[in-house]
């Protein structure tokens, strides 16, 4: 239904704006004149009593000129409004519409010089006036249509966050009994003089609790998403010894900014590297770098890859965390991350940018 609704609206988009075209150019056509005529008035003695200036007859090479502001039309609001305006980069945004009239001027102008039409100033305000209109319509349809855009992506953000509650309530048991349980094991652990394994249980209690409660928040600070990451790295670390081959690296940087994030975007980065980077038959390594730069975050995790067998589960299910943080990323960070997954036959890279302004 959704998407047929939404098949309906750009069918509906593409009509209007061949209508609009079609009667902007019957109106160009049927009003518009360009070129310049100059008529002269002399008296019996060939001294010159009057002169007047005005415009001349409609030529085809003008118009073929003049359309030339449709491209730039879209240009504008396609794709100006979306990169520029939408940014907060108005500056910027106002001076391509600047350029984008100049240059429009410009064409149609060398276009009429080559009618051997006089160029006159009279002509120069009737293409500055024709520009800076079609312009400005297109600056206002470009901005009506990314505020649609907005609240259309605003409403399905909302879906699938109420969609999101819904699959983790259904998915929950009941957290007191279960954080009862932990501590159950946690005290015989620490009975059999176990360090490791208490270690482990509370790693693993602090990691629930994170995904129970604080995931129910839209942002977190980061400084809780870095904890939740060093937890399951420790978590992950129990199950090898130091003989094993392998490397973990996880460094921070921050220079004590502590903006906010939205939960677990990071962690399934992590998760698939933990999961396909390491085989403690061979080398095997885990870096993951973190750093906050101009209100940038910037976060890389690089592992090993080994071609080991995978189960019917595993090849069911795999790419599944991936997938569904890219569609957040694109549904909380549109226009504002970057995101390049690159591997080869023996690493895997991620690197992935957000703007947290």
């Amino acid at each position: 239904m959704n998407l047929k609704k939404t098949s309906l609206q750009k069918s509906v988009e593409i009509l209007l704006n061949i209508i609009f075209w079609v009667a902007s150019i019957i109106i160009l056509l049927k009003t518009t004149q360009t070129g310049i005529i100059e008529n002269v008035i002399e008296d019996e003695n060939g001294k010159i009593i009057q002169e007047t200036i005005e415009m001349g007859p409609f030529a085809l090479q003008n118009f073929i000129g003049m359309i030339a502001i449709i491209p730039i039309f879209y240009l504008t609001a396609f794709y100006l409004t979306s990169k520029f305006y939408a940014t907060k980069k108005y500056l910027l945004y106002v001076l391509y519409l600047f350029l984008g009239v100049v240059f429009l001027i410009s064409l149609e102008l060398i276009i009429v010089s080559f009618q051997r039409y006089v160029l006159h100033s009279m002509m120069i305000r009737f293409f500055l006036f024709y520009n800076l209109f079609f312009m400005a319509i297109a600056v206002v349809y470009g901005i009506i249509r990314h505020q649609l855009k907005m609240e259309s992506h605003q409403e399905t953000l909302e879906k699938e966050k109420i969609k999101a509650e819904l699959k983790l309530m259904q998915s929950q048991i009941n957290p007191h009994f279960m954080f009862n349980a932990l501590n159950n094991l946690l005290a015989i652990s620490e009975r059999s003089d176990t360090p490791e394994t208490s270690s482990g249980i509370t790693q693993l209690s602090d990691l629930l609790r994170f995904m129970i409660y604080d995931t129910q928040a839209e942002k977190i600070l980061l400084s809780k998403e870095i904890e939740f990451i060093q937890n399951f790295i420790s978590l992950q670390q129990l199950r090898y010894t130091e003989t094993d081959p392998l490397t973990i690296n996880f460094d921070v940087i921050t220079n004590n900014f502590n903006p906010n994030i939205a939960p677990t975007l990071l962690v399934p980065f992590v998760e698939n590297a933990f999961k396909h980077g390491i085989d403690i038959q061979s080398e095997s390594f885990v870096n993951i770098q973190l750093k906050v730069l101009d209100n940038t975050l910037h976060f890389e995790v690089k592992n090993s890859k080994h071609h080991s067998k995978r189960t019917e589960f595993d090849k069911k299910y795999s790419g599944i965390g991936l997938e569904n943080v890219k569609k957040r990323l694109n549904l909380i960070y549109p226009n504002t991350h970057n995101l390049d997954i690159i591997q080869d036959e023996h690493t895997f890279f991620v690197k992935l940018n957000i703007d947290l302004v």
